[in-house]
């Protein structure tokens, strides 16, 4: 059990799809909180529910969420796994989805989607598009560096169909400082995470 002092402090927390949260601490330590893997789901339901994992704010000392559960660094420390930066690359965290159907493409399934793969800069943005799902899947999907964002064609009638709109001035206004639009696009779907 870490003694609070001694235990390093939070220095960013980015939700991950697939119910996780990946914590950096100021000694630089990446770990991967999963509370399935660690059973908490018990004493925190709404951990088990992607959108209330998402609705949190932190500090250097702790999480806390919009149902007002607090948990402190230690808890944190003591109940994720450390982790390397390299094996974060493919971790993804969706910003954005939502069906346009009917639409030309399909009567009832076009689904557009904004995701992000946070600790992946060459690759940072994957955009994409679902239609009529299950075996008779099509569309696709690009993954973007912000560089080549800017050179796709309708990426920001992609991100509004996505219905993240709210993304797209993030993006402008913070270029070229990839960092600081992931970690503000980040911000942002935290707030918009949902207790209801």
């Amino acid at each position: 059990m870490s003694f609070f002092k001694n235990t390093p402090d939070i220095k960013s927390v980015v939700p991950i799809d697939f119910y996780e949260l990946v914590i950096q601490f100021s000694n630089l330590e990446y770990s991967i909180f999963s509370p399935g893997k660690k059973k908490l789901y018990d004493k925190y339901s709404f951990m088990a529910y992607p959108n209330k994992l998402k609705a949190f704010k932190y500090d250097n000392d702790s999480i806390v969420w919009a149902n007002g559960i607090r948990l402190s660094k230690c808890f944190f420390y003591d109940h994720s796994e450390s982790t390397d930066i390299s094996n974060l690359q493919s971790k993804y965290l969706t910003v954005g989805f939502k069906n346009q159907a009917p639409s030309e493409a399909h009567p009832t399934h076009d689904e557009y989607s904004l995701a992000m793969l946070p600790f992946n800069h060459t690759t940072t943005f994957v955009l994409s598009e679902s239609i009529g799902g299950g075996h008779g899947e099509r569309g696709g999907s690009v993954s973007l560096s912000l560089e080549k964002l800017f050179q796709y064609k309708n990426w920001k009638e992609h991100i509004e169909k996505a219905d993240c709109a709210w993304a797209i001035d993030i993006i402008e206004q913070n270029q070229p400082a990839i960092e600081k639009i992931i970690s503000l696009i980040v911000a942002e779907v935290c707030r918009r995470g949902k207790f209801d």
